[in-house]
């Protein structure tokens, strides 16, 4: 089969502005935490009552169902991209990756003929993304960036439009369609709560009332989520929440900053909850389907914020014409079903739902019953927004006098 694994040769990494560094830098290492992908800046919380969750088991279970062999239409001739090559860089290591190469870059390889090969995109990918386009000497065909890197990324015309001639959006969520980037895969930030509870926590207004659930928070150390979460506490509908109103928001964090911790560590809220030294937190989903805390742990979907990695196409890309066929590919029904069998991240085609067994589309945050109480990260907010924020949350987390108040 036409398809190579190697290491990347990554130029070396340089940031051009102060925001995308935040908005690259912070996303990216918050995809890598919550999916296993490289290493984590604190080490697993553990108590003498409670045993840590084994580091072997920090990625996604790999479910049962088996392999789904349909073929993907427009995809017929084996030998369509016969001697034509790409690089598809990702930051997936270990079984992460083996996900990627079975439903992605194996599956198109053998589709199409095409040479598929994968460089590690490792933490400082995104800036050799830019590093590479600047300098003319672009190696990467595609590239898996979380989403709200694709804004800052494009308005540096760093990126390739997408041309939806070739990839077909019809049976895309809509706001996973972006000029330079087209979502590929599904994941949500959600409240998390012990499993042998006799009443579930009923959204983020039971976070906030520290009358209940034993009265300890925990709380991802990064604006993005944490101040949306803020706001639906204090009333917001989540169809009202952009633009954010932060001094709300801030003002409501006030109310439980005392008993929050805030984590940086994605495997942290899940032990927080696991081990009783937090009564409810926020997670990301794909860490409550671990299999060392998937009968301890259970997800609240209301009120969760949905968010995306996404494929994009570097600007000068040497096979721009097969990248844009192979995110075609990604996007189909049968190759993110395949994936999401393997990961426990939600398929960007809505008809990849069809095709899973029912358990494995009731633990996915686009499960129609699970998506609807959810709402979708604005990117675009984000984009513009991040620095400042970062520094706003950063100051009002250690200097508590200097909170902005809803008067203010």
């Amino acid at each position: 089969m036409p398809f190579r694994s190697s290491d990347a040769n990554s130029p070396n990494p340089r940031w051009s502005r102060r925001s995308f560094l935040a908005a690259g830098a912070g996303l990216s290492a918050s995809a890598l935490a919550s999916c296993g992908f490289g290493e984590d800046t604190e080490e697993p919380i553990a108590t003498e009552e409670v045993p840590p969750i084994d580091a072997a088991t920090q990625a996604p279970p790999i479910p049962t169902q088996e392999p789904i062999a349909s073929p993907v239409a427009g995809y017929l001739d084996p030998e369509r991209w016969a001697g034509r090559s790409i690089v598809v860089a990702s930051a997936a290591i270990g079984e992460p990756l083996e996900a990627v190469e079975v439903a992605f870059l194996e599956a198109f390889a053998a589709a199409t003929g095409a040479v598929v090969r994968h460089q590690e995109l490792g933490r400082d990918g995104i800036s050799s993304l830019i590093d590479q386009v600047e300098s003319g000497e672009v190696v990467w065909d595609v590239v898996l960036i979380p989403t709200e890197a694709v804004l800052p990324i494009a308005q540096q015309t760093h990126l390739s439009a997408i041309d939806y001639n070739v990839v077909d959006d019809a049976d895309l969520y809509s706001e996973l369609l972006m000029q330079h980037g087209v979502g590929a895969r599904l994941y949500s930030t959600v409240m998390v709560y012990a499993a042998q509870l006799e009443t579930a926590p009923r959204g983020w207004e039971d976070f906030w009332n520290l009358d209940l659930f034993g009265g300890t928070r925990a709380l991802r150390r990064w604006p993005v989520g944490t101040l949306e979460f803020a706001l639906l506490a204090d009333g917001v509908a989540s169809a009202d929440l952009y633009p954010l109103d932060t001094a709300r928001a801030f003002a409501s964090l006030d109310r439980i900053r005392d008993a929050t911790q805030f984590y940086e560590d994605g495997k942290s809220p899940v032990e927080f909850v696991r081990t009783g030294q937090a009564g409810l937190a926020s997670a990301w989903s794909v860490r409550t389907a671990l299999p060392d805390v998937i009968s301890l742990v259970k997800p609240q979907w209301n009120g969760g914020m949905v968010a995306a990695d996404s494929w994009v196409i570097p600007r000068g890309a040497p096979n721009t014409d097969v990248a844009m066929s192979f995110v075609n590919f990604a996007t189909r029904a049968v190759p993110t079903a395949n994936y999401t069998r393997l990961q426990n991240f939600g398929p960007v085609n809505q008809n990849a739902l069809t095709l899973l067994r029912s358990d494995i589309v009731a633990s996915l945050p686009n499960a129609p019953e699970n998506l609807s109480g959810q709402f979708f990260e604005n990117w675009a907010y984000w984009a513009e927004n991040l620095e400042p924020l970062t520094a706003q949350f950063e100051d009002w987390l250690f200097n508590p006098l200097a909170s902005p108040t809803a008067e203010d």
